[in-house]
């Protein structure tokens, strides 16, 4: 099997309904092996926080507007149907400056304006406004790529773009997952 057929991970058997739900509407279409690894570390994260629900929302200003409209329309957690993304450039830029907005102060960017994904974890810094799980959490990272991916992922001009996304997205929930797992044991 090669890189690119490897399946999306399966959704564990004690999760809740509501993780069981998103899960499936997440890896509905097959977005190749970056993305099941995001999903692999949003598992983590949902894992490490028991499949409850966070206690705040992950903030939505700047946030994607097809992400208001799935959250709306009740999600994939109770049915809700996925939006579509008809402009794959400015929802780039408006996911970009989103995803910006929600990294920790310590996280820096290299000379390049991408984000610095140096040390495992995060080293065991606080997450700042990503430490959310739940539908109000994570999710909404989770979703907003898909939405993007399900537009672009045959679409060789957008489709870095999206993939350095799905990348940098993937290094920072497998970090919130360590902090999770490793660094705050109050779970």
């Amino acid at each position: 099997m090669g890189i690119a057929q490897i399946p999306a991970p399966t959704c564990p058997p004690k999760a809740a309904q509501s993780f069981v739900s998103a899960h499936a509407a997440m890896t509905r279409v097959g977005l190749g092996c970056h993305f099941n690894a995001l999903i692999e570390a949003w598992t983590r994260v949902e894992a490490a926080s028991k499949f409850e629900q966070g206690v705040t929302n992950l903030p939505s200003k700047g946030r994607p507007p097809q992400v208001g409209t799935w959250i709306a329309s009740a999600r994939a957690t109770r049915g809700g149907s996925q939006p579509t993304v008809s402009d794959p450039a400015a929802y780039a830029r408006q996911w970009q400056a989103w995803w910006d907005s929600l990294q920790p102060e310590w996280r820096k960017k290299d000379a390049d304006g991408t984000w610095s994904v140096e040390g495992y974890g995060g080293n065991g810094n606080e997450w700042g406004p990503l430490t959310q799980w739940g539908v109000n959490g994570t999710l909404s990272v989770v979703a907003s790529l898909y939405f993007w991916g399900c537009t672009v992922h045959e679409d060789l001009d957008f489709e870095p773009r999206w993939e350095a996304a799905v990348l940098d997205a993937t290094w920072a929930l497998e970090g919130l997952a360590t902090f999770f797992e490793k660094f705050n044991r109050k779970f």
